[in-house]
Protein backbone atom coordinates (compact mmCIF):
# COMPACT_ATOMS: atom_id res chain seq x y z
CA UNK A 1 0.00 0.00 0.00
CA UNK A 2 2.87 2.40 0.72
CA UNK A 3 4.22 1.89 -2.78
CA UNK A 4 0.77 2.55 -4.23
CA UNK A 5 0.52 5.80 -2.29
CA UNK A 6 3.76 6.99 -3.89
CA UNK A 7 2.41 6.61 -7.41
CA UNK A 8 2.44 9.80 -9.42
CA UNK A 9 -1.12 10.43 -10.70
CA UNK A 10 -0.03 11.71 -14.11
CA UNK A 11 2.42 8.89 -14.88
CA UNK A 12 1.29 5.48 -13.67
CA UNK A 13 -2.34 6.25 -14.42
CA UNK A 14 -1.54 7.34 -17.97
CA UNK A 15 0.20 4.00 -18.56
CA UNK A 16 -2.84 2.10 -17.27
CA UNK A 17 -5.30 4.15 -19.34
CA UNK A 18 -3.12 3.81 -22.43
CA UNK A 19 -3.15 0.03 -21.96
CA UNK A 20 -6.93 0.06 -21.64
CA UNK A 21 -7.24 2.16 -24.80
CA UNK A 22 -4.98 -0.25 -26.67
CA UNK A 23 -7.19 -3.15 -25.59
CA UNK A 24 -10.28 -1.19 -26.63
CA UNK A 25 -8.79 -0.43 -30.06
CA UNK A 26 -8.01 -4.09 -30.68
CA UNK A 27 -11.45 -5.14 -29.48
CA UNK A 28 -13.18 -2.65 -31.81
CA UNK A 29 -11.00 -3.63 -34.76
CA UNK A 30 -11.75 -7.35 -34.25
CA UNK A 31 -15.46 -6.59 -33.65
CA UNK A 32 -15.49 -7.61 -29.97
CA UNK A 33 -18.10 -5.05 -28.97
CA UNK A 34 -18.83 -6.40 -25.49
CA UNK A 35 -15.17 -6.43 -24.49
CA UNK A 36 -14.60 -2.85 -25.64
CA UNK A 37 -17.69 -1.69 -23.73
CA UNK A 38 -16.50 -3.44 -20.56
CA UNK A 39 -13.15 -1.66 -20.80
CA UNK A 40 -15.03 1.63 -21.10
CA UNK A 41 -17.08 0.72 -18.04
CA UNK A 42 -14.11 0.11 -15.73
CA UNK A 43 -12.41 3.41 -16.62
CA UNK A 44 -14.18 5.34 -13.85
CA UNK A 45 -13.35 2.57 -11.38
CA UNK A 46 -9.66 2.75 -12.30
CA UNK A 47 -9.64 6.53 -11.95
CA UNK A 48 -11.29 6.47 -8.53
CA UNK A 49 -8.95 3.71 -7.35
CA UNK A 50 -5.89 5.75 -8.28
CA UNK A 51 -7.41 8.88 -6.78
CA UNK A 52 -8.13 7.41 -3.37
CA UNK A 53 -4.67 5.82 -3.29
CA UNK A 54 -3.39 9.41 -3.40
CA UNK A 55 -5.99 11.32 -1.41
CA UNK A 56 -8.65 10.33 1.07
CA UNK A 57 -11.06 13.16 0.31
CA UNK A 58 -13.18 14.32 -2.61
CA UNK A 59 -15.91 16.94 -2.77
CA UNK A 60 -19.39 15.44 -2.85
CA UNK A 61 -20.26 17.04 -6.18
CA UNK A 62 -17.28 15.36 -7.86
CA UNK A 63 -18.08 11.98 -6.29
CA UNK A 64 -21.64 12.25 -7.61
CA UNK A 65 -20.35 13.32 -11.05
CA UNK A 66 -18.07 10.28 -11.34
CA UNK A 67 -20.88 8.04 -10.08
CA UNK A 68 -23.33 9.41 -12.69
CA UNK A 69 -20.76 8.90 -15.45
CA UNK A 70 -20.28 5.31 -14.25
CA UNK A 71 -24.03 4.64 -14.25
CA UNK A 72 -24.30 6.14 -17.74
CA UNK A 73 -21.51 3.86 -18.98
CA UNK A 74 -23.19 0.89 -17.29
CA UNK A 75 -26.49 1.56 -19.06
CA UNK A 76 -24.68 1.88 -22.41
CA UNK A 77 -22.86 -1.45 -21.84
CA UNK A 78 -25.69 -3.58 -20.47
CA UNK A 79 -28.27 -2.57 -23.04
CA UNK A 80 -31.71 -4.14 -22.55
CA UNK A 81 -33.54 -2.26 -25.24
CA UNK A 82 -34.14 1.33 -26.13
CA UNK A 83 -34.91 2.34 -22.54
CA UNK A 84 -31.35 1.76 -21.34
CA UNK A 85 -29.97 3.90 -24.15
CA UNK A 86 -32.25 6.73 -23.06
CA UNK A 87 -31.26 6.29 -19.40
CA UNK A 88 -27.61 6.43 -20.43
CA UNK A 89 -28.21 9.77 -22.17
CA UNK A 90 -30.07 11.07 -19.12
CA UNK A 91 -27.11 10.15 -16.91
CA UNK A 92 -24.62 11.89 -19.19
CA UNK A 93 -26.82 14.99 -19.28
CA UNK A 94 -26.99 14.89 -15.48
CA UNK A 95 -23.19 14.67 -15.23
CA UNK A 96 -22.80 17.64 -17.57
CA UNK A 97 -25.29 19.64 -15.49
CA UNK A 98 -23.19 18.96 -12.40
CA UNK A 99 -20.09 20.21 -14.24
CA UNK A 100 -21.99 23.36 -15.25
CA UNK A 101 -22.90 23.86 -11.59
CA UNK A 102 -19.19 23.71 -10.73
CA UNK A 103 -18.47 26.35 -13.37
CA UNK A 104 -21.22 28.69 -12.19
CA UNK A 105 -19.49 28.97 -8.84
CA UNK A 106 -16.41 30.33 -10.62
CA UNK A 107 -18.32 32.91 -12.66
CA UNK A 108 -19.67 34.96 -9.77
CA UNK A 109 -17.03 37.69 -10.13
CA UNK A 110 -16.69 37.47 -13.88
CA UNK A 111 -17.62 40.57 -15.89
CA UNK A 112 -18.51 40.33 -19.57
CA UNK A 113 -16.68 43.23 -21.17
CA UNK A 114 -14.32 44.10 -24.02
CA UNK A 115 -12.95 41.39 -26.29
CA UNK A 116 -14.05 38.69 -23.87
CA UNK A 117 -17.67 39.50 -24.69
CA UNK A 118 -16.92 39.27 -28.41
CA UNK A 119 -15.16 35.91 -28.04
CA UNK A 120 -17.99 34.47 -25.98
CA UNK A 121 -20.62 35.76 -28.41
CA UNK A 122 -18.77 34.14 -31.32
CA UNK A 123 -18.50 30.84 -29.44
CA UNK A 124 -22.20 30.89 -28.58
CA UNK A 125 -23.27 31.74 -32.14
CA UNK A 126 -21.06 29.09 -33.74
CA UNK A 127 -22.16 26.39 -31.30
CA UNK A 128 -25.83 27.29 -31.73
CA UNK A 129 -25.54 27.22 -35.52
CA UNK A 130 -23.73 23.87 -35.35
CA UNK A 131 -26.48 22.42 -33.17
CA UNK A 132 -29.21 23.80 -35.45
CA UNK A 133 -27.50 22.29 -38.50
CA UNK A 134 -27.20 18.89 -36.82
CA UNK A 135 -30.83 19.08 -35.75
CA UNK A 136 -31.95 19.74 -39.30
CA UNK A 137 -30.03 16.70 -40.53
CA UNK A 138 -30.74 14.35 -37.64
CA UNK A 139 -34.42 14.93 -36.90
CA UNK A 140 -35.48 12.53 -39.66
CA UNK A 141 -33.50 9.74 -37.95
CA UNK A 142 -35.66 9.79 -34.81
CA UNK A 143 -38.89 7.85 -34.82
CA UNK A 144 -40.18 9.14 -31.48
CA UNK A 145 -40.28 12.48 -29.70
CA UNK A 146 -38.54 11.27 -26.53
CA UNK A 147 -35.30 10.42 -28.32
CA UNK A 148 -35.47 13.69 -30.26
CA UNK A 149 -35.98 15.72 -27.07
CA UNK A 150 -33.05 13.94 -25.40
CA UNK A 151 -30.91 14.71 -28.42
CA UNK A 152 -31.87 18.38 -28.34
CA UNK A 153 -31.40 18.61 -24.57
CA UNK A 154 -28.03 16.89 -24.86
CA UNK A 155 -26.92 19.39 -27.49
CA UNK A 156 -28.09 22.41 -25.49
CA UNK A 157 -26.28 21.19 -22.36
CA UNK A 158 -23.07 20.63 -24.34
CA UNK A 159 -23.29 24.16 -25.75
CA UNK A 160 -23.81 25.60 -22.27
CA UNK A 161 -20.92 23.55 -20.87
CA UNK A 162 -18.59 24.69 -23.66
CA UNK A 163 -19.69 28.31 -23.29
CA UNK A 164 -19.21 28.49 -19.52
CA UNK A 165 -15.90 26.61 -19.55
CA UNK A 166 -14.58 29.00 -22.21
CA UNK A 167 -15.79 31.96 -20.15
CA UNK A 168 -14.00 30.67 -17.05
CA UNK A 169 -10.81 30.16 -19.05
CA UNK A 170 -10.91 33.72 -20.46
CA UNK A 171 -11.50 35.16 -17.00
CA UNK A 172 -8.84 33.16 -15.16
CA UNK A 173 -6.35 31.50 -17.55
CA UNK A 174 -5.11 29.16 -14.82
CA UNK A 175 -3.99 25.56 -15.15
CA UNK A 176 -7.29 24.49 -13.63
CA UNK A 177 -9.37 26.40 -16.19
CA UNK A 178 -7.31 24.98 -19.07
CA UNK A 179 -7.73 21.45 -17.74
CA UNK A 180 -11.49 21.94 -17.48
CA UNK A 181 -11.70 23.43 -20.99
CA UNK A 182 -9.73 20.54 -22.50
CA UNK A 183 -11.93 18.07 -20.63
CA UNK A 184 -15.05 19.69 -22.09
CA UNK A 185 -13.62 19.58 -25.62
CA UNK A 186 -12.85 15.86 -25.25
CA UNK A 187 -16.34 15.03 -23.95
CA UNK A 188 -18.09 17.14 -26.60
CA UNK A 189 -16.19 15.66 -29.55
CA UNK A 190 -16.64 12.18 -28.09
CA UNK A 191 -20.42 12.65 -28.05
CA UNK A 192 -20.38 14.11 -31.57
CA UNK A 193 -18.51 11.04 -32.86
CA UNK A 194 -21.02 8.80 -31.08
CA UNK A 195 -23.90 10.43 -32.96
CA UNK A 196 -21.98 10.24 -36.23
CA UNK A 197 -21.42 6.50 -35.78
CA UNK A 198 -24.94 5.73 -34.57
CA UNK A 199 -26.97 7.89 -36.96
CA UNK A 200 -24.92 8.55 -40.09
CA UNK A 201 -22.02 6.28 -41.00
CA UNK A 202 -20.19 3.74 -38.89
CA UNK A 203 -16.42 3.53 -39.17
CA UNK A 204 -14.38 1.67 -36.58
CA UNK A 205 -11.76 4.45 -36.47
CA UNK A 206 -14.49 6.91 -35.40
CA UNK A 207 -15.49 4.56 -32.58
CA UNK A 208 -11.86 4.26 -31.47
CA UNK A 209 -11.51 8.05 -31.34
CA UNK A 210 -14.82 8.28 -29.51
CA UNK A 211 -13.55 5.97 -26.78
CA UNK A 212 -10.17 7.72 -26.66
CA UNK A 213 -11.78 11.14 -26.22
CA UNK A 214 -14.24 9.85 -23.63
CA UNK A 215 -11.38 8.31 -21.63
CA UNK A 216 -9.27 11.46 -22.02
CA UNK A 217 -12.19 13.56 -20.78
CA UNK A 218 -12.60 11.40 -17.67
CA UNK A 219 -8.84 11.51 -17.03
CA UNK A 220 -8.85 15.31 -17.28
CA UNK A 221 -11.78 15.40 -14.86
CA UNK A 222 -9.72 13.23 -12.51
CA UNK A 223 -6.77 15.62 -12.92
CA UNK A 224 -8.99 18.64 -12.31
CA UNK A 225 -10.38 17.17 -9.09
CA UNK A 226 -6.94 16.05 -7.93
CA UNK A 227 -5.45 19.50 -8.53
CA UNK A 228 -8.50 21.10 -6.92
CA UNK A 229 -7.78 19.29 -3.66
CA UNK A 230 -3.99 19.67 -3.72
CA UNK A 231 -3.59 23.22 -5.13
CA UNK A 232 -6.84 24.84 -4.01
CA UNK A 233 -5.37 28.35 -3.72
CA UNK A 234 -3.28 28.27 -6.89
CA UNK A 235 -4.53 31.09 -9.14
CA UNK A 236 -1.37 31.71 -11.15
CA UNK A 237 -2.14 32.64 -14.74
CA UNK A 238 -0.50 30.57 -17.47
CA UNK A 239 -0.97 30.01 -21.19
CA UNK A 240 -1.42 26.85 -23.23
CA UNK A 241 2.33 26.66 -24.02
CA UNK A 242 3.28 26.65 -20.35
CA UNK A 243 0.52 24.14 -19.61
CA UNK A 244 1.76 21.54 -22.09
CA UNK A 245 5.52 22.28 -22.14
CA UNK A 246 6.80 23.52 -18.77
CA UNK A 247 10.02 25.52 -19.11
CA UNK A 248 12.42 27.68 -17.12
CA UNK A 249 14.61 30.71 -17.76
CA UNK A 250 17.71 28.50 -17.97
CA UNK A 251 16.08 26.39 -20.69
CA UNK A 252 15.15 29.52 -22.62
CA UNK A 253 18.78 30.69 -22.55
CA UNK A 254 20.09 27.49 -24.17
CA UNK A 255 21.04 28.13 -27.81
CA UNK A 256 20.39 25.44 -30.39
CA UNK A 257 22.42 25.37 -33.61
CA UNK A 258 20.87 23.50 -36.53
Amino acid sequence: MKNMQKLRPNKALVVVLFSLLLCTTLAIYFDMAMFSQMVKLITVTVLLTFYFCQLNKMANIFIVTFLVFFIGDAFSVFGFGDITSKLSKVCYIGAYLLLIFVLLGKLKRFKFEGLVTVYLAIVLILNSYFLYTLYGVAKSNFVENTSLMLYIGHGIILIALTYFSFAVYLSRETAQSITFLLMVFCLVFSDVLYYVCSMYVYFWVFEVFENMLHTAGLFLLYKYVFDHHTNRNSNKRINFTEYFVPTTEKLREISVNL
